[in-house]
């Protein structure tokens, strides 16, 4: 090779150089982001899994939370966007809110989004007097008033025998209800897109 027979040039040593430490850093970088992807997983596993009460920040572990969606995401045009301030701290059972943005997400692929190329979710937190409150909304189908009326009741889908079992909002009702000691509401329009507005306290009680 030219590097062998020292007939390299100096310019080309030096781009070479140049390429291999680009390469370097971006096996790096894939490297530190497959980690934090696994140590993602990891712990939301374990929340989802157990109804444990331990400490969180809310932005990170929203942030989370994404990071776990984003395998069921990637291969749609649908953007999903988070603002919640830094620094809330809340002593609650996380795989509760794990489950329940969840259950959201795949409410607005199942109903919301269906049919429709492209899709856009926002998920914003806030506290207010130790309350938290947690607003998802969407931009897809929305639902007409005989369905919100009914949205939290158990085994009613408007997709049966299309992948709707029709437990999702239930289970997610009796989550924000009885493990975060909360409340949830729905509002939404045909066309309008939906928006659910989660309310719990900051440190939650053990549940009944």
């Amino acid at each position: 090779s030219e590097l062998e027979s020292g007939s390299m040039k100096r310019s080309d040593l030096e781009a070479y150089l140049g390429v291999a430490a680009e390469t370097g850093e971006l096996i790096l970088r894939n490297l530190r982001r497959a980690d934090h992807l696994v140590k993602s997983f990891k712990q939301v596993a374990v929340d989802q899994s157990s109804e444990e009460r331990r400490s969180i920040d809310l932005a990170e572990y929203l942030d989370e939370i994404l990071t776990s969606l984003k395998p069921k995401l990637k291969k749609t045009a649908y953007r999903v966007d988070i603002d919640c301030a830094p620094g809330i701290v809340l002593n609650t059972y996380p795989g509760a809110i794990y489950q329940i943005l969840v259950n959201l997400v795949m409410n607005s692929l199942l109903h919301g989004f269906d049919g429709r190329e492209h899709g856009h979710i926002q998920i914003s937190a806030a506290i207010e007097a130790d309350v938290v409150l947690l607003q998802y909304r969407d931009d897809g189908r929305g639902m007409d008033a005989a369905t919100q009326r009914r949205v939290f009741e158990p085994f009613f889908t408007t997709k049966r025998g299309q992948g709707g079992s029709g437990l999702g909002m239930h289970i997610l009702f009796n989550l924000v209800t009885r493990l975060l000691g909360g409340s949830v509401q729905c509002e939404s329009a045909p066309d309008q897109g939906v928006c659910f507005s989660v309310r719990f306290p900051k440190d939650a009680a053990h549940p009944a």
